[in-house]
């Protein structure tokens, strides 16, 4: 639409140039034909033919360069001190922006004054509004819509700019978040998280800033639904050198209705912002003969070429809490932050945290490995170390379904596997079934240091910590979990409980 606009104003400039004062009088004039030259010849050949009338001997002086086509370039456009657009009627300008989209709209109130105030029109977004409500084919939340465009422009101007911006960016919050109100006792997540992300039509976007300023968007290639967590893959298109990135955001989109429109702006809730030139950030989980893995915060996981160091891939594991929130509920710059809870302070102080339950799922970006829930986790104040309240469980082997491993695949179909690592989900609920602590990322197997029978497979942030041990059976080619130790920070409880 761009280059649309662009022609069309090129076509005008030109059009008024012609219109100038001598504009077409001092072109010049078109060399005569070769055929004029007969009644010279004719004449020669007569015999009352005069001197004067004869040719001239000497040869003819070079013919001038021919003449460019009539087209005006750009740069004359642009050096010119005469501004044309000002010469139209403002009319003839609002009947060309009455063509243009809300998106195109906004983009040309950036160009100068005299279209920022044209593009402002009440009666140009009035018509834009009536249109979004149309199509979806619900009532506006007014007491009277104006009968004519006179009372159109007796409001402020702005004022249904926003209200149509407001219904194109984020659908209103009333119908979804009842539906988040249905709880599923297992996991003590949203029933239909799924099937309201899908309803909504939300998707998740990479950004990739590069050191110099530039900002490359990548779109996702498949993800993969667990029961408390969605594992979203990115694997297409030019990756730069890890190197070469400075920040890396994931946001939540809206993805427009139609196909047409996926280039236009849409809306961006910003979940996490990573400073990949960090490096002390980068933290190694697992390798094979063509990839390395980087785990970074907020389940991000990053796939990188071995020699060259160019990404290949960009798993994100994110955890249903919350998460219709901060894929609507954010800006560009700014994620979702919950409403704080309130503290109370009139908690027994002897009071210890008991009848917790733990839900871990294992799983990669196509299946799930394994999926158990612990209830009661036993806690006491005794258990307080460095800051963490340790929350055990009763010795209980739980077998493992399949190998433990991390499929992958990139650009061109190149696709690996990378044994003994996976995603983790783990979700602490309360005693009221409350999300206390929840957590999704990437981890790996780790030998024991006491047991070369035995595997470790641990990670935590600031405000928990979980510590699983597995054993390997040969003869059963299976593993077991034999061990869990979940670690809660008492700061994050203190708040809760006090």
């Amino acid at each position: 639409m761009a280059a649309g606009r662009g022609q069309f104003f090129l076509s005008l400039i030109q059009g008024l140039q012609q219109a100038r004062p001598g504009g077409l009088r001092d072109r010049k004039k078109k060399p005569a034909r070769a055929g004029r030259a007969v009644p010279e010849l004719h004449r020669q050949r007569s015999g009352n033919t005069r001197p004067e009338d004869l040719p001239d001997p000497r040869p003819p002086p070079p013919c001038p360069p021919p003449s460019q086509p009539s087209t005006v370039s750009m740069q004359h456009v642009f050096n010119s001190h005469e501004n044309y657009i000002e010469r139209l009627p403002p009319e003839i300008i609002l009947k060309i922006f009455s063509y243009l989209d809300a998106d195109s709209l906004l983009c040309v109130t950036f160009v100068n004054r005299q279209f920022y105030k044209l593009a402002n029109d009440n009666a140009i977004w009035y018509e834009l509004y009536t249109h979004e409500i149309e199509r979806k084919r619900w009532s506006p939340r007014l007491t009277a819509l104006p009968e004519s465009l006179a009372g159109v422009q007796d409001i402020p101007p702005g004022f249904w700019k926003r209200l149509t911006f407001r219904e194109m960016g984020c659908p209103k919050d009333t119908g979804w978040k009842k539906e988040l109100r249905h709880i599923n006792l297992y996991t003590g997540m949203p029933a239909q998280t799924q099937q309201l992300l899908g309803s909504l039509r939300v998707s998740w976007e990479i950004t990739l800033t590069l050191k110099g300023g530039q900002e490359n968007v990548y779109k996702q290639n498949h993800n993969f639904f667990s029961d408390s967590s969605v594992t979203v893959c990115w694997n297409s298109g030019v990756w730069p050198r890890i190197q070469q990135v400075s920040t890396l955001q994931l946001h939540g989109v809206i993805r427009p209705f139609t196909s047409t429109t996926t280039d236009k702006p849409q809306w961006r809730s910003l979940i996490s912002k990573i400073h990949v030139c960090r490096t002390e950030k980068w933290q190694f989980v697992g390798t094979d003969k063509l990839v390395k893995l980087l785990q970074f915060d907020g389940g991000i996981v990053v796939g990188i070429w071995r020699g060259t160091w160019t990404i290949a891939f960009i798993m994100a594991n994110l955890h249903f809490h919350k998460l219709v929130e901060r894929s609507l509920l954010g800006s560009l710059s700014c994620p979702y932050k919950p409403p704080e809870v309130t503290v109370y302070d009139d908690v027994d102080p002897d009071y210890d945290p008991q009848g917790y339950t733990v839900l871990i799922v294992l799983h990669n970006s196509v299946r799930r490995i394994m999926q158990r829930r612990y209830s009661p986790l036993l806690c006491s104040r005794d258990g307080v170390r460095d800051g963490f309240a340790q929350f055990r469980l009763a010795s209980e082997h739980t077998p493992v379904l399949g190998r433990i491993s991390f499929p992958w695949m990139a650009e061109g179909g190149l696709q690996g596997d990378i044994k003994n690592c996976c995603m983790m989900t783990v979700t602490v609920l309360d005693e009221s079934q409350r999300p206390l602590w929840c957590l999704s990322s990437a981890g790996s197997l780790q030998l024991s240091a006491y047991d070369n029978e035995q595997f470790v497979l641990l990670h935590g942030d600031a405000k928990g910590r979980v510590r699983m041990r597995f054993v390997w059976m040969q003869d059963m080619q299976q593993y077991f979990l034999i061990g869990l130790h979940v670690y809660i920070s008492v700061t994050k409880l203190t708040k809760r409980f006090m």
